[in-house]
């Protein structure tokens, strides 16, 4: 079968298959490098930092020169990095190879979905999209694994020599798919994109979803794990808790992305973040560890629903705006990375000083406020 643009999917499952495979090895590093606790912290933030710092540009850059060509860069540097990871000597080589996996990641999360949008027609746009999230989200789920297994057989470099193999493998299936058409947009500086961007639109409803879930998302894999811990969950009780929401969230991809091109997003988006106060409000009650793990597990559809709508959404978007996809796809980069940084890190504190309730009420009061604005900001 000729190689086709289906190979993105299997990209972003490598690229998170990579952000979270550290994750089990965190220890071993930190022994074998004697590297201090902020050091290791420093390790895992370059990926997502880089990508934050630059997601707008590649995606600006990607409109310029295709989608293909920056797809196919951008997997060669994932396979350079990777393997630059894995026989790293010391914490700066680490850096600097965590933030070409970072960079790599933010190549295939626009230019990437640019091009798998471009090659996709528009009525199964929604279902190319969810199927690349499921992916995607897969990734994620089996990255810990795969690091771990392969990391306690082999050593710690194991597991990123083979998986930069995998991604050289992937590179050299991209560079031999067709690139495909690509629709003709006015070449605007980052400047003009953003603008025409945050004007009314599908593209400023994607973004404002984006962040929403971001924040949302990233509160509660910081406040519940921490729950449960003092719940007196084991590591492994905890593993299973967000397997579980994970797995939810693989299938819920899958189906929303099919749904997304017989309704259209704003019904599933809205539907989907009504569901997440319900499921906040409950947070904000349960008086148990049980009760909160029961109630995590159950929010993810509805969370994973939020995320598989904002891709198929902002790609309508950027067509509305007439701007390019890599570039709308970036600043939803951009809007999710921000998000994520927000919601652990003000949820948390706010916590800290208050109540986790109270970090829950906030977030519902929020979600509701966002819900009721959707339709507003879809229109023209």
């Amino acid at each position: 079968m000729r190689p086709s643009a289906s190979i993105v999917k299997p990209i972003l499952f490598l690229d998170l298959a990579l952000l979270f495979a550290i994750v089990p090895l965190l220890p071993a590093y930190q022994s074998s490098f004697g590297l201090t606790k902020t050091q290791v912290g420093l390790v895992v933030a370059a990926y997502s930092a880089t990508v934050v710092v630059a997601a707008v540009p590649v995606g600006h850059l990607a409109d310029r020169i295709g989608a293909h060509r920056m797809t196919v860069f951008g997997v060669w540097l994932l396979a350079a990095s990777t393997l630059a990871f894995g026989l790293a000597g010391g914490f700066w080589t680490l850096i600097l190879a965590r933030a070409g996996q970072g960079l790599s990641s933010s190549i295939s999360w626009s230019a990437g979905l640019a091009w798998l949008s471009h090659t996709t027609p528009h009525e199964r746009r929604g279902r190319a999209m969810g199927t690349a999230m499921a992916y995607a989200s897969s990734g994620g789920l089996l990255g810990p694994v795969f690091g771990g297994t392969l990391g306690h057989s082999y050593g710690i470099r194991a597991t990123f020599v083979v998986l930069a193999g995998a991604a050289a493998v992937l590179a050299l299936v991209a560079g031999a798919a067709p690139a495909g058409g690509r629709p003709q947009v006015e070449q605007l500086s980052i400047r003009a994109a953003v603008r025409r961007a945050l004007g009314r639109g599908p593209l400023l409803t994607a973004v404002a979803i984006s962040v929403l879930v971001a924040v949302v998302s990233g509160t509660l894999e910081t406040l519940v794990p921490l729950r449960l811990g003092v719940d007196g969950y084991s590591v492994l009780a905890i593993t299973a808790v967000l397997t579980a929401a994970g797995l939810l969230g693989v299938i819920t991809n899958w189906t929303v992305g099919r749904l997304y091109d017989r309704v259209g997003g704003i019904p599933i988006a809205v539907a989907a973040i009504l569901g997440t106060a319900v499921c906040l409000a409950l947070l904000a009650g349960a008086g148990s560890g049980e009760a909160v793990a029961v109630i995590y597990v159950v929010s993810a559809p509805f969370i994973s629903s939020q995320y598989a709508v904002q891709f198929p959404m902002a790609a309508d978007g950027a067509d509305h705006a007439a701007i390019g996809q890599s570039s709308a796809f970036g600043m939803l980069n951009l809007s999710w990375g921000l998000g994520f940084v927000i919601g652990p890190a003000a949820g948390a504190a706010l916590a800290s000083l208050t109540a986790d309730w109270v970090t829950y009420a906030l977030l519902l009061v929020l979600s509701l406020v966002v819900a009721a604005r959707l339709n507003r900001l879809a229109l023209a």
